[in-house]
């Protein structure tokens, strides 16, 4: 079987990386067929990825091809808000009753909520062409967060200048200390269109002057990935998110928490693709932007199954 894989770079899917035979004709994965290269309860294919206007830029000559596909627990950096990776199996997780997705994520840094969104693969062609559903999160429809938003980012003006952005709420700004942080040679601007969380981090200034950055302890208690312990959010003090999952080191998803675009449940049965896109737009001080990173995405029931 050929695999093909898809890496975003403008409006467009750029091919990255394919398996095949030279003779053999391309075609697109078996929506039915296993993939032998890995553990069946692991992502098989990465369709997309795109870097959001973030300081580890340098690390995007990294291929995250193989980071996270199969059983890896390699971390994908996904940048400031709009960054995002598209991921699929090689089956249908089924929509069971309890969780029925698990998002690694590094558990030993402090939470940078990523929105989650889900496709069944309704026409099965096998890529991810049908209707995202937003995991319904603990902020959705609450106070800072923004459904429909979009950030339009632009190439600096020249070396020393920095990123540029404007949304669809009539704000703008720069991205500090970003002069190098553009990634795209042959494009002056980009969009990213998505849901919109509210800022994660508060400074509170200690008495030398210095910045601390610590999270909103009352935000995110469920349904996004990469929200894990951090020193102001454990069990102990009850502030964990309700999801985590401290042996697995990850956040336990429910398709039934699917939404549409209504905000209603989508009552899906089963989901073939993963969208993970970072979903806090914030720079904290020198902690820089808040930028969603993930280790892994798996298929609970088959997981637990396996175990």
């Amino acid at each position: 079987m050929k695999k093909i894989i898809y890496f975003i770079a403008s409006a467009f899917f750029l091919q990255v990386a394919a398996c095949s035979d030279d003779n053999e004709e391309e075609t697109l994965p078996d929506t039915n067929e296993q993939d032998v290269t890995g553990d069946p309860a692991f992502v098989s294919h990465i369709f997309a990825y795109e870097y959001g206007p973030g300081q580890h830029i340098a690390m995007l000559e990294k291929c995250p091809v193989d980071s996270i596909v199969g059983n890896n627990r390699n971390t994908i950096l996904l940048g400031g808000w709009g960054g995002h990776i598209i991921v699929g199996f090689n089956h249908d997780v089924e929509n069971k009753k309890g969780e029925d997705l698990i998002i690694y994520c590094k558990g030993s840094v402090s939470p940078e909520p990523g929105i989650i969104y889900v496709m069944s693969d309704d026409n099965r062609n096998g890529i991810p062409d049908d209707t995202w559903f937003e995991i319904k999160g603990s902020e959705t429809g609450k106070e800072g967060y923004i459904k429909n938003y979009a950030v339009t980012y632009y190439r600096p003006a020249t070396d020393s200048s920095n990123v540029s952005w404007k949304d669809n709420k009539g704000n703008h700004g720069e991205l500090p200390e970003s002069s190098s942080w553009w990634w795209h040679s042959n494009l002056d601007s980009i969009k990213y269109e998505g849901a919109k969380l509210p800022d994660a981090y508060f400074n509170s200034p200690q008495t030398n002057g210095q910045q601390y950055w610590a999270t909103k302890q009352h935000l995110f208690s469920y349904g996004y990935a990469e929200n894990g312990p951090a020193p102001d959010r454990t069990i102990e003090n009850g502030f964990l998110a309700k999801d985590y999952d401290v042996e697995l080191k990850g956040n336990r998803i429910e398709l039934d928490s699917a939404i549409n675009a209504q905000g209603s449940p989508a009552k899906l049965d089963r989901i073939r693709f993963v969208k993970i896109q970072t979903g806090v737009f914030q720079q904290a001080g020198w902690l820089g932007e808040i930028s969603t990173e993930i280790n892994g995405v798996a298929d609970l029931h088959l997981l637990e199954t396996n175990q």
